[in-house]
């Protein structure tokens, strides 16, 4: 047989010493890769050391002091714990062995010990093993795909640059069960967008309120009406699919679902819970429509005070207001720098201006508000130094908004959020690389946009060009021409990628008066032209 690479572990019960010693000594353990991990000789201790060991499968007699066999097998089950049993009887009590069959035994052996027979069940219990090992596998590739399907749903639901897909993908019932193993049918649809404002522990994954919620959306929605719903980082979102005449029925669910939900507070303390609900659509393709009503009616919460549910129609008729109206690119481009090169003074400088745009913004169509909320973001994680860090800090600021009553309060948590990873930025910077490096590699990228040496970067550190040339090689692992280099080509791919000006605006902006030796040195680096990238990376 193909013996597992994992091996396999069992556990031998048996109040009689010299049955357990006989079974280790007529058994081909190495053979078969069996680890004995415990030997007991009573029921209860039995149970204890499958508690603990969790093994493949128990040798057990099935009469034991304290617990016998069937006993142990029923309440290693309720322990949640699969382990397969090998029951060994005498001839008398052979029946009430076989009657173990229902428990899912694998097999019985019979007394006296038998080598063959021992051996012969042996290879059973390994193989039996390994299909359910194979079995476990494909149960959670299957969890996996189903998972990642899920993923691919709501992904093309949030994301603007997923037209493509919502245009192939929600063009019919048909088209997106079969892509993501959703259920929809013809009918109705709308989103209903929550928001509890409990903090993050109670919003993971594993957590009792999570589980509290699934219950009540199990209860509460009937089996005529369809929901297909995703954890977010503020509550839960909802999408809801049903036959035109339950359109009451749905209303009066929405309501039980608020009530229910905002009763946990009781459990939980107070908390903030409102709902968005868009409009109720009659067809697959207007499902990102609703999504956008949907959280829009959500964020609505900024202008509506309290605890409520938010119809769209509500807050349809506001104003509008672009994005770019909130925070234009030139500024955008300053702040991604300002935060790239730790300069605190001048994000303070352009947040306090965005806070006094956010006051006015009081009575603006809330969808605006959180596509401007969204932009701004996008801006501030581009800024970030490593890539490790946008994780941890896009999750900060989306609760910059869950802990806010207005939009000036978002403003000014993601502020504090950004201010202190700053900070924290600062502190390591002078740590890892001490004052002289620190300021080196400052004035280089506050600097890189024209022409500069590294006598000024020896003068801005306040050493000789000799002793940065040497804390260059030590501290960074690289020369300052390579790094002033690299600096300035990844500063000309975010350009090229994100901005109209042409390759010898790029050039100039990043230190290169020379536009063929950019395009030249790019090209060395990357591999590329300038003017390929772009068209491959460009929005």
């Amino acid at each position: 047989m193909g013996i597992s690479v994992l091996g396999y572990r069992v556990i031998i019960a048996d109040d009689e010493p010299k049955i357990i010693q006989l079974i280790k000594m007529l058994g081909h353990w190495e053979e078969f890769q069996i680890e004995i991990v415990d030997e007991c000789s009573n029921g209860r201790q039995t149970l204890e050391s499958i508690r603990r060991n969790k093994p493949d499968f128990v040798l057990s007699d099935i009469k034991m002091p304290d617990l016998d066999g069937l006993g142990l097998i029923e309440e290693t089950r309720k322990s949640g714990i699969d382990s397969l049993f090998i029951l060994i009887s005498g001839y008398r009590h052979f029946e009430y062995a076989r009657s173990a069959v229902s428990l899912n035994v694998v097999d019985y052996l019979l007394k006296p010990i038998d080598e063959a027979q021992l051996n012969e069940t042996l290879d059973k219990v390994c193989r039996k093993i390994e299909q359910k090992r194979e079995m476990e596998h494909l149960r959670e590739a299957s969890a996996r795909q189903e998972k990642r399907k899920m993923e691919l749903f709501w992904r093309m639901l949030f994301f603007e640059d997923e037209k493509e897909n919502r245009e192939k993908y929600l063009s019919s019932v048909y088209a997106c069960n079969e892509k993501f193993g959703t259920k929809f049918q013809e009918g109705c649809f709308q989103v209903i967008s929550t928001m509890t404002g409990l903090n993050a522990i109670t919003e993971q994954n594993d957590s009792m309120f999570r589980d509290k919620v699934d219950d009540l959306l199990r209860h509460i929605f009937p089996d005529n009406l369809y929901y297909h719903d995703y954890p977010t980082y503020k509550g839960r979102l909802i999408v809801l699919n049903f036959r035109e005449e339950n359109r009451m029925l749905v209303r009066d669910c929405v309501e039980a679902l608020f009530y229910s939900m905002r009763d946990l507070r009781g459990i939980y303390g107070d908390f903030q819970i409102n709902f968005g609900c868009s409009g109720i659509k009659t067809s697959l393709p207007e499902l990102y429509q609703a999504y956008v009503e949907g959280e829009a009616a959500q964020w609505g919460r900024l202008i509506f005070v309290g605890n409520t549910i938010i119809e769209y129609s509500q807050i349809a008729h506001l104003p509008r207001l672009a994005p770019e109206s909130f925070i234009g690119r030139e500024e955008m481009n300053r702040l991604c720098d300002s935060i790239r090169y730790l300069n605190r003074e001048a994000v303070a400088g352009l947040f306090a201006e965005l806070n006094r745009r956010a006051a006015e913004m009081r009575h603006v169509y809330p969808g605006d508000i959180w596509k401007s909320f969204l932009y701004l973001l996008q801006g501030v994680l581009k800024g970030l130094s490593e890539e490790k860090y946008r994780d941890r800090m896009e999750e900060k600021f989306h609760y910059a908004y869950v802990e806010a009553r207005n939009f000036q309060q978002v403003v000014k948590n993601v502020y504090v959020a950004l201010d202190d990873y700053m900070a924290q930025e600062e502190k390591e910077l002078k740590v890892k690389m001490g004052k002289p490096m620190g300021d080196a590699i400052r004035f280089i990228k506050e600097n890189y946009g024209r022409p500069i040496s590294m006598e000024d970067a020896a003068d801005a550190a306040g050493v000789s060009v000799g002793y940065l040339g040497k804390l260059f090689r030590r501290e960074m692992d690289t020369g300052f021409n390579e790094y002033l280099t690299k600096i300035r080509l990844d500063r000309s791919r975010e350009l090229l990628a994100d901005t109209s000006m042409s390759v010898k605006e790029i050039a100039m902006a990043v230190g290169y008066p020379d536009e063929k030796y950019y395009s030249r040195l790019f090209k060395k680096i990357t591999g590329i032209k300038p003017t390929d990238y772009r068209r491959l990376y460009g929005g």
